[in-house]
């Protein structure tokens, strides 16, 4: 029987939110290498993705899917990038909630019930797709044996829609990067045909969970283990998943990194022995560069630049920087304000002085939800400077001319460490959290270096480990650390840029101040060592670029899925059925007939 992988996606590198976008350009293809299988994806054609519309994608086949009292058509269409991608078009109204995919900014830029609606479609669609997508590669559709493996909640809906497909037979697999989930009722399955009673749960997750090969899997060694063990996820952002994921712990892939090495090798050789003169003055050649950027900016609505560009100091100043996607559910941009608010306040007119600049991406709550960096900026413009857009002429630039990148994360599944590193040319300060506890080995010798960021440290690196950079974390057993958490989940601030704010809101919880005050903590450590020892400052820098290298790479993270695909394959029993789970335990639920 032939066999084939396909991952299933709600995003794709052409119309990327967050992560998913960034592992789905890498991981089929180092998949498909390792395994030996043709892999595919599946994903939706977004109706507002220009970059997706400007692919020469061909029309494999036009498949019909019922929904509700119609029967919507839906053209199947291939792209090879890496691997075959397959996009389903779902050009369709129904309803109050608008055209199908229609998100403006990013693939979940609609409306709480549209997303519930078009994962759903999509999923359904996704599962009458593979008879289309086997014939499509020349092989007898009922001769397949498919291995799913779909990515969040939004993707999970075809590990729902293919448990009512007896006839097709294959493997349902999950890959969670981060636990976001979504409630559908019995009523929402069977309205596109998914049989509620093969997939037990109230939520999608709950559900995907009650029917995958065991286990689930995720984006890091860490993030699996804080799936149950973090306060985070266990209590407040995936209480209600704590029993599936106790039957069958969720196991980590590491992700490969995802930005090539922008830093010669024999520099980087240097200063691993002392000689940072060369990096030193690369970080300086780019900082005029980012500079000259800067002042060549014409600001525009929709690239406004917060903070003024002419008080900006032009000094030697280290910067320190923080970028991404804005989820105040997990980036920390408010902690990093605060953090950055109580170190200015103090050190603002001394000539040490740091300066910071931030380059977010509006999320959800859009500009508005990021008026506290505005606040910011305009209470230090010598020291502050925002880019809420992607800064595409200067960010580059900004980054190799940087010394640190912050990543304050609330939760961390993987983190953006790694591109610090290897494109940016700078060194990590991270909380000590999911992937960034793996990416950084953290500096011994610093006040940010506490118990709370010991007893984590320990379980990833050794004590003669090279330092990479800096950890931080607030203390362990705070009373009231469940309650601020669930509060701090909870967001319940003005969205608009009205008050309280975010961060105004946010400071009444002591769990958000003492994660701020340690932040603070670490950027003063990073600051010193930055000017008082940058042969130690540069050697971390080396020994961080080197600790990405040798430690996370593609054809790891591949080859890790193709084993799992290969031991669930050799688990069967002659019958076709499975013997027992990846964790020991007996699987009483039929299979298909294979």
């Amino acid at each position: 029987m032939d066999r084939i992988i396909a991952f299933i996606a709600y995003e794709s590198p052409w119309f990327p939110a967050g992560g998913i976008a960034a592992v789905m350009g890498q991981l089929p293809s180092a998949t498909e290498a390792a395994a030996h299988l043709p892999t595919v994806v599946v994903t939706p054609l977004h109706l507002n993705s220009a970059k997706i519309a400007a692919l020469q994608m061909q029309e494999v086949e036009v498949l019909e899917l019922p929904y509700e009292s119609d029967l919507i058509k839906i053209p199947v269409l291939h792209y090879h990038a890496g691997c075959s991608w397959y996009f389903l078009k779902i050009d369709y109204r129904t309803g109050l909630h608008g055209p199908i995919f229609a998100g403006i900014r990013h693939p979940y830029d609609v409306s709480k019930e549209a997303l519930l609606r078009d994962s759903l479609l999509f999923g359904a669609a996704a599962a009458e797709a593979l008879p289309v997508i086997a014939r499509h590669r020349n092989v007898k559709a009922t001769s397949v044996e498919w291995n799913l493996i779909a990515q969040d909640w939004e993707a999970a809906t075809a590990l729902l829609a293919f448990s009512s497909q007896w006839m097709i037979p294959g493997r349902c697999h999950l890959t969670l990067h981060n636990s976001y989930d979504e409630f559908a009722s019995t009523g929402d399955l069977s309205r596109v045909g998914i049989d509620p009673t093969r997939c037990s749960g109230g939520t999608i997750l709950q559900r995907a969970l009650s029917i995958i090969e065991q286990p689930a899997f995720t984006v890091s060694d860490q993030f699996a283990l804080d799936f149950t063990q973090d306060l985070v996820q266990r209590e407040v952002m995936a209480p209600h998943l704590q029993a599936d994921l106790s039957r069958s712990p969720v196991f980590g892939v590491d992700n490969g990194p995802f930005k090539a090495l922008a830093l010669a090798d024999a520099d980087l050789r240097g200063a691993a022995i002392g000689d940072f003169g060369p990096l030193q003055r690369w970080k300086s050649g780019n900082r005029e560069k980012a500079l000259s950027a800067l002042d060549a900016h014409t600001e525009t609505e929709n690239e406004p630049v917060w903070g003024n560009k002419s008080k900006f100091r032009r000094d030697e100043s280290p910067w320190l920087v923080m970028a991404g996607r804005d989820d105040p559910r997990q980036k920390g941009y408010d902690v990093a304000a605060a953090a950055v608010e109580n170190y200015l306040a103090e050190h603002h007119d001394k000539p040490d002085c740091a300066q910071f600049l931030f380059f977010p991406i509006p999320g959800d709550e859009g500009l508005p939800g990021l008026e506290f960096l505005k606040t910011l900026a305009a209470d230090f413009p010598q020291d502050v400077i925002v880019f809420p857009f992607i800064w595409a002429a200067g960010f580059t630039v900004t980054l190799q001319g940087a010394a640190y990148g912050l990543m304050p994360s609330l939760y961390e599944p993987f983190g953006m460490a790694n591109e610090f590193y290897l494109a940016g040319g700078c060194v990590g300060i991270g909380r000590a959290t999911g992937g960034n506890l793996e990416q950084i080995v953290p500096l011994r010798a610093t006040s940010a270096f506490s118990r709370a960021v010991q007893v984590r440290a320990d379980r990833c690196h050794g004590l003669s480990a090279h330092p990479t950079g800096i950890l931080f974390r607030e203390r362990d057993g705070m009373a009231s650390a469940c309650r601020d958490w669930q509060a701090i989940n909870d967001a319940q601030y003005d969205k608009k840029g009205g008050s309280p704010s975010r961060v105004g809101q946010r400071r009444s919880f002591a769990v958000f101040r003492e994660m701020a005050t340690e932040l603070r903590i670490a950027v003063e450590d990073g600051i010193r060592v930055y000017r008082r020892e940058p042969e130690l400052y540069y050697r971390m820098l080396a020994e961080g670029v080197a600790h990405i290298q040798r430690t996370f790479s593609w054809q790891r993270a591949g080859q890790e899925y193709a084993r799992k695909v290969a031991q669930q394959v050799a688990a069967k029993s002659p019958d076709g059925g499975m013997k027992r789970t990846l964790s020991g335990a007996a699987d009483a639920r039929p299979r298909p007939v294979i």
